[in-house]
């Protein structure tokens, strides 16, 4: 199993979260042999179609050369652009060519990883440029294994080459005198050899393109210990949220006590529990309550009440079951209608009496 620096065991599989994290800083599963291979095989492909073209360019640039090129006074302007005409069959086959080699790069690039680019993998790092990190990375038991896998792939690539030409060698023994049939023959030859050894380092390609998902997920496995922190963190920090829902609780907090003055009238229990209650017959369907709460928030709430001249009355169990049934901003229950406008009738009574 892989250990961390504190010598954990990594035991568990890399998170999504995780995964993104390396991602963005550059680190992916990436096989070079698999894309080298697929850039080989289409490449041979596109020499064998684009040959005829490759071919007629070569000689009419060639003959222009030997010929026309050679015949009258030329200035630079004139000389670039009759270039330019007899190379054309040569230009368009060789921009084909190098357009599709780009295309099929990228391609293979997004394939592996996706397209995703970064900036983090240019950022600069005292590892990069630490000897000690580059001799680790090149001695070490990696850079070992990197090493003889390498060595390995050269040793039978050069075997299948060996292979493929020990069996021609005997058709190169009589020699065509046709220059071009030989040159034809010898072409398709090398082609030959080349789509071979294309073949034959796509499957290295495919097994190191493996190799290298595994390594991948297991350079990112994690201990137990960095899987509950990053759940942790996910979910969030249990003091932290605590303090949130604290703040949340004091701003809620002060905004009823804000709407206290607008009360008009307030049940208390008396010391435990108070309520607020506000009725407007003209835009109310029922008395509203504006601010509850128990022990000090009650007193704060008695405290503002009686600082602004709201009429507090005492029913132990109508405080109570308001406090206890009824949300702050929400109309009171029906089956309290009878004992709250008993209350604000009185309420009333008293105020148009003081007036």
């Amino acid at each position: 199993m892989a250990e961390n620096e504190n010598g954990a065991e990594k035991t568990e599989l890399p998170t999504p979260k995780r995964l993104e994290q390396a991602r963005e800083e550059g680190q992916v599963a990436y096989s070079h042999e698999a894309s080298t291979a697929v850039g080989l095989l289409v490449g041979f492909s596109l020499l064998f179609l684009l040959a005829p073209y490759f071919w007629d360019g070569c000689a009419s640039a060639m003959r222009w050369c030997l010929g026309v090129g050679l015949i009258g006074d030329r200035t630079p302007e004139t000389m670039v652009r009759d270039m330019i005409q007899g190379h054309m069959t040569l230009i368009i086959a060789l921009g084909v060519f190098l357009v599709a080699m780009f295309l099929v790069t990228v391609g293979m690039g997004a394939a592996q990883v996706g397209f995703h680019p970064t900036l983090k993998t240019l950022e600069p790092k005292l590892t990069k440029i630490n000897p000690l990190t580059g001799l680790k990375r090149l001695f070490g038991v990696r850079g070992l294994m990197r090493f003889v896998l390498n060595v390995a792939k050269l040793a039978l690539l050069f075997a299948i080459a060996w292979l493929v030409i020990a069996a021609r060698l005997p058709n190169e023994v009589p020699i065509t005198i046709e220059i071009g049939a030989r040159l034809a023959d010898d072409a398709h030859a090398m082609w030959k050899l080349g789509m071979i050894l294309a073949a034959s380092l796509m499957v290295i390609g495919l097994a190191d393109l493996i190799y290298q998902q595994w390594q991948h997920t297991r350079d990112l496995m994690m201990t137990k210990q960095e899987l509950k922190e990053e759940f942790k963190q996910m979910d969030g920090n249990p003091e932290v949220k605590g303090r949130i829902r604290q703040l949340q609780r004091q701003m809620a907090q002060r905004r009823m006590m804000q709407e206290v003055p607008k009360a008009d009238v307030v049940i208390t229990n008396p010391t435990h529990v108070a309520v607020a209650l506000k009725y407007d017959k003209d835009n109310m369907a029922a008395p509203v309550v504006l601010a509850k709460g128990y022990d000090d928030v009650a007193q704060k709430i008695k405290a503002i009440a009686a600082e602004h001249d709201i009429p507090m009355v005492e029913n132990v169990p109508l405080a109570r079951a308001l406090a206890r049934e009824v949300q702050i901003g929400q109309p009171i229950k029906a089956k309290w209608f009878k004992p709250v406008a008993e209350i604000l009738a009185a309420v009333y009574r008293l105020r148009k009496g003081a007036a």
